[in-house]
């Protein structure tokens, strides 16, 4: 199995140097914490995030060092322990993924907060203008991935914020403690109900095994939450093995998790690859011939996030 980076016949080629631009690597990234204009002069706010496609919540829109977003964002927000995020919606859906630590998420109905705990790898995707919140309660910082379904999201509509309302209601997401419960998964409340369909476990999801030889945890649509505008699931892809190059018409992103996974272009006869690690994100356009595989001693986990909520069209096949 190889090392090499990228193939070394087309490494200076102009499919190359693309490729290169559309990679994003956790290790070379500047944590901004600054992201959030809402939350200056507010310490208890604090949190940094991290851009690889689009600016998310964020109004840099501009920053030169993120990839071009179109049907999705993604992030990487720090969170220290104790700090939390007010209540606010978007005018689209918005997902959190775990990556490290416990993130409480809540949900707002009317005054009453519903708030359910989330640890490594279980996701939330918040529904379009539902207001929603979040805290670091636990003992470690939290690291969540966040995506929100549009390329530029407008401005969060904030409930509930410090600079408008009593600080302690804040604290609180807009409610007393005798208003807010967690989250119950047996519950005939539709509110209860409606939270739950949107949450996904990680420990309780059960591996689809795709003939191409690698499994497959659905996270949005087919099987997850429902979709709106993105697909996403969880692919674990063991040592040595991979899939031929296939083509979307939308595009669809990696977000490494565990392991190392090589990915692959191709155009008019010219193949390049890059080599991602944990927390790496690769973005590849529509239309662009793709693969991926595992040239790695452990198997690799990553996200596949894809620009549409359609259903997979894709066949994949077993790379020789």
């Amino acid at each position: 199995m190889s090392a090499v980076l990228e193939s070394p016949v087309h490494a200076g080629s102009d499919l190359a140097t693309t490729m290169r631009h559309h990679v994003g690597r956790f290790a070379e990234k500047i944590p901004d914490w600054d992201a959030f204009p809402a939350s200056r002069g507010h310490p208890e706010l604090d949190r940094a995030q991290i851009r690889f496609i689009g600016a998310g919540g964020s109004p840099k829109v501009g920053d030169p060092h993120t990839l071009p977003a179109e049907h999705f964002t993604l992030s990487i927000v720090h969170q220290p322990p104790g700090k939390y995020a007010v209540l606010h919606a978007h005018e689209v859906e918005e997902r959190f993924l775990v990556l490290s630590g416990v993130l409480t998420v809540t949900w707002e109905y009317d005054g009453d907060i519903i708030e359910a705990r989330l640890g490594p790898k279980d996701m939330v995707l918040h529904m379009t203008d539902r207001p929603h919140g979040f805290r670091n309660g636990g003992v470690e910082p939290v690291l969540v991935s966040i995506s929100v379904g549009k390329g530029k999201p407008e401005k969060p509509r904030y409930l509930f914020h410090p600079s408008t309302h009593d600080p302690a209601l804040s604290a609180r997401f807009g409610a007393g403690p005798e208003r807010t419960f967690a989250l119950d998964w047996t519950s005939d409340d539709p509110r209860h109900r409606e939270f739950a369909r949107h949450v996904v476990r990680y420990s309780q999801q059960r591996p689809q095994w795709h003939p191409a030889g690698f499994a497959r945890l659905p996270y949005i649509g087919e099987g997850g939450a429902p979709a709106g505008t993105f697909r996403e699931e969880l692919i674990r892809l063991p040592a040595g093995r991979g899939v031929n190059a296939y083509q979307r018409e939308v595009e669809d992103a990696y977000l490494v998790l565990e392991g190392c996974l090589t990915v692959g272009w191709e155009e008019n006869g010219q193949r390049c690859e890059q080599r991602l690690g944990p927390r790496d994100v690769m973005l590849n356009p529509a239309g662009r011939r793709h693969w991926f595989r595992n040239d790695g001693f452990a198997d690799a986990e990553f996200m596949m996030m894809v620009g549409t909520a359609q259903p997979e069209d894709v066949t994949f096949s077993a790379a020789g």
